[in-house]
């Protein structure tokens, strides 16, 4: 995992009894594949901005988030690197590297101080041979990614800065998103963020977002946007 692992602390994973917050994950895997699991884990902390995985590694692992949010970085055809999407507390990372033996795809950076469970492929496998509902599972996880992927490229196709926003909105109001009272999604994001998820400007986002508020389709505020462009997927609550 090179040099960043030198950075962060390694502990075993405290059981469910311990207080710790469930995590969507587990939650859809059977009880008996989520005891190997954490058995055969390992839990490592990272400080804000470490360097969790890079694209092309060979990773010997599966990882769990278990608190904080990770950037998913992806490289763009001209070489910049751009912001797909948080990866949440409680998802799961590097499913598809190690079932397919295949190296990492994005890079992940901490954003914020978080903690992730690593578990070695062999195990991972080993307990999805166990239980036919675990793979089901994982089938049903990796089918969400792909909508997801296609969900991007239709995003970055969008013609205009403002059509690009709203897609770019309406899949991280998928991924992200914090459903409020009235309806509308919360997301914790800057600006600067949303400007380099969609390839543009600051000044241009902050204009064409402003253009938004003024249609009503979002709310914009400190380090937030607030917004009532719907996805498709499934909402955090």
């Amino acid at each position: 995992m090179r040099d960043n692992l030198r950075v962060s602390t390694e502990r075993t994973i405290p059981s469910p009894s311990s207080g710790q917050r469930g995590h969507a994950f587990f939650d859809a895997m059977p009880a008996g594949c989520v005891a190997l699991m954490r058995s055969a884990g390992r839990v490592r902390r990272y400080r804000d901005g470490t360097v969790v995985m890079q694209r092309g590694q060979a990773v010997p692992a599966v990882m769990v988030l278990l608190s904080g949010r990770i950037r998913v970085l992806i490289n763009s055809t001209n070489g910049e690197v751009r912001l797909f999407r948080w990866l949440e507390a409680g998802e799961v990372v590097g499913v598809a590297s190690a079932l397919a033996q295949l190296p990492f795809q994005n890079d992940l950076e901490a954003s914020g101080p978080c903690e992730a469970l690593w578990i070695p492929t062999a195990d991972f496998v080993a307990a999805l041979y166990r239980d036919a509902a675990a793979g089901v599972a994982v089938a049903r996880m990796l089918s969400v990614r792909v909508a997801e992927l296609f969900d991007h490229i239709v995003a970055q196709s969008q013609g205009t800065l403002t059509d690009r926003l709203r897609a770019v909105l309406t899949n991280l109001g998928a991924t992200n998103g914090e459903r409020l009272s009235d309806g509308s999604l919360r997301l914790r994001i800057t600006q600067t963020d949303l400007a380099n998820a969609v390839g543009a400007s600051r000044q241009r986002v902050n204009e064409a977002l402003r253009g938004l508020q003024a249609s009503g389709e979002v709310r914009l505020g400190y380090r937030c946007i607030e917004t009532r462009l719907m996805p498709t997927h499934q909402v955090r609550t």
